[in-house]
C-alpha cells in the first residue's frame, strides 16, 4: 500500500463566498477566458462526441423497488464532467440533484456539488458546495455576451423570470453595461 497523502480542499458555501465566488467581474473575466479555450478546442466534456452536457439519471413512474425514487417534477440526478486546459488544466464534475419537493423541506430545488481533480494524476483538489458558484457562473454568461455585443450606451435590459439565474444575469449585465437604468 502506498503511504502517499492526498489532501484536498473542502469548501462549504460560506467558504466559497469568502473565497470570492460572488465577484461577478472576476467571473465574467474567467468565463471569457474559458470560452476562448473552448473556441480553441482546449476542453473535453463527457459523451461520445466529447461535448455532452451530462449524463442523466431519470426514475421510473412506477418503481419496482420500495426505496427507489419515483419520477416527479424536476426529479433527477446528473453528472456533468469536463476537462479544461489552459492555465486551469483541471478535470471536474458537477453533481446535480434536483427535486421540486425539496422546497417543502426547506431545501433548494437543486443541490449541486463540485469536484475538481488534478488532470494528470486524478487526485482530488477540491470538493465544493456548487449552488452559488453555478448560479454566478450561469449568470455571468449574459455578461460575457453583453461585453462584446451590447451597445455601449445601453440603458435597458430584459430578463425573463424572477429566479436566481435572472438575478445573477442582472448582476452580470450591470457589471458590463454601466448605463442601465431600466429592467423589463
Amino acid at each position: 500500500m502506498n503511504d502517499a497523502k492526498i489532501d484536498f480542499l473542502y469548501l462549504n458555501e460560506k467558504e466559497m463566498i469568502e473565497a470570492g465566488v460572488t465577484d461577478m467581474r472576476r467571473c465574467i473575466d474567467v468565463m471569457t477566458e474559458v470560452y476562448d479555450l473552448m473556441g480553441k478546442g482546449d476542453y473535453v466534456m463527457g459523451g461520445k462526441n466529447k461535448n455532452s452536457h451530462g449524463i442523466l439519471i431519470s426514475f421510473p413512474d412506477e418503481p419496482e423497488f420500495p426505496n427507489m425514487p419515483k419520477n416527479g417534477p424536476d426529479r433527477r440526478f446528473m453528472a456533468m464532467v469536463a476537462y479544461l486546459g489552459g492555465r486551469f488544466n483541471v478535470a471536474g464534475e458537477k453533481w446535480y440533484g434536483s427535486n421540486r419537493d425539496n422546497l417543502q423541506k426547506g431545501l433548494p430545488r437543486s443541490i449541486l456539488m463540485l469536484v475538481l481533480n488534478d488532470a494528470d494524476s486524478g487526485a482530488p483538489l477540491a470538493f465544493m458546495s456548487g449552488n452559488l458558484v453555478s448560479s454566478v457562473r450561469t449568470g455571468a454568461i449574459p455578461g460575457v455576451g453583453a461585453k462584446y455585443l451590447a451597445r455601449p450606451d445601453s440603458k435597458t435590459c430584459a430578463l425573463i423570470g424572477a429566479g436566481v439565474i435572472s438575478r445573477t444575469s442582472f448582476m452580470a449585465l450591470a457589471e458590463v453595461c454601466h448605463n442601465l437604468d431600466t429592467v423589463k
